[in-house]
């Protein structure tokens, strides 16, 4: 049974990490859109001022001017508000980065309902499906603040393109701090032979919750995190979907294009399988709290449990 850790906070390990990495590494630098306070990389202008620029909040010249920064050999993280990385910027991020195959690493802050009261025009519900869909480009949803840190290490060593997305919040850890992150990989949690479940990102704490749950009520869950939403795990995925009975995806993020979706697409191609997923259904978010919002659109534990019994028992 997995066990959660110390609680830790998203903003803070992303400007702790980048200065730590920064000093092993002079081609690091950060750009931001006027929100260093809200991605958490204002340490890091304090460390290091004459490798951070601000564009100010411009999320299209952010990316632009991030993929000028690495045809010039430095090593760009550029962060903002999810939503406004990949709608407002997609242009920017398709042709000046993944076209020309350019080392920057966009980080997606305030992720999915992670972005509460700030409403419903700033959920992001598209970004791991605009991201997806850009050739080149590595997604990852890491599921704590630890995976967090091991995934910038892992970008900031990394020769090409990723999205990273930042969950805003304080969320318990699940993972060991001395974390090493395997792109393509994912990590089993439990096992069982009623249940696949399949996470990423804060949905993810929710599903140990809920394997608790079910397991309580004699229904065994083989719960996957899937980390990498692209390229997925499909050898993982493969095995799970033949050791259970029926697949559940979860995400913080719409059920078109992302977790759910890929999945759907490997199942379809490869090995098909009864699946339910979890996420928003072709809909914004709104203004409310992520405990609301959470539980509202089905990826809370207890939402989750309900599914999977209800579908147990169909």
């Amino acid at each position: 049974m997995i066990e959660f850790g110390e609680r830790r906070d998203t903003n803070a390990t992303y400007g702790a990490t980048l200065t730590a990495l920064a000093k092993e590494n002079s081609n690091i630098v950060v750009v931001e859109a006027d929100l260093m306070k809200a991605s958490g990389s204002a340490v890091f202008k304090v460390a290091f001022p004459e490798r951070m620029f601000n564009v100010g909040i411009a999320e299209q010249d952010a990316l632009s001017f991030s993929a000028g920064l690495a045809a010039m050999g430095k090593i760009p993280f550029v962060s903002g508000f999810a939503c406004f990385m990949a709608q407002r910027a997609c242009d920017q991020a398709m042709n000046s980065i993944a076209y020309n195959k350019y080392n920057v690493k966009v980080v997606g802050t305030y992720a999915g309902l992670t972005s509460e009261k700030n409403g419903g025009t700033h959920i992001s519900v598209s970004d791991l499906a605009i991201y997806r869909a850009m050739p080149g480009f590595l997604v990852i949803d890491p599921g704590d603040a630890n995976e967090f840190a091991a995934v910038l290490r892992f970008a900031s060593e990394y020769d090409g393109p990723v999205y990273i997305r930042s969950n805003k919040g304080v969320f318990p850890t699940f993972l060991p701090e001395d974390s090493v992150f395997k792109p393509g990989k994912a990590i089993v949690l439990s096992d069982g032979a009623d249940v696949g479940l399949i996470t990423c990102g804060i949905a993810t704490a929710e599903g140990v919750k809920a394997t608790a749950m079910l397991n309580e009520l004699g229904i065994g869950v083989r719960h996957i995190h899937m980390p990498t939403v692209k390229p997925l795990d499909t050898e993982e995925l493969i095995r799970t979907a033949k050791q259970t009975r029926l697949l559940i995806t979860v995400e913080n993020h719409s059920v078109i294009g992302g977790l759910g979706g890929a999945v759907a697409e490997v199942l379809c191609a490869q090995f098909p399988a009864k699946l339910i997923r979890l996420g928003l259904q072709d809909h914004f978010g709104e203004t409310a709290t992520l405990g609301y919002m959470m539980h509202e659109y089905g990826i809370d534990a207890d939402a989750i449990a309900s599914s999977a019994e209800k579908a147990m028992n169909a």
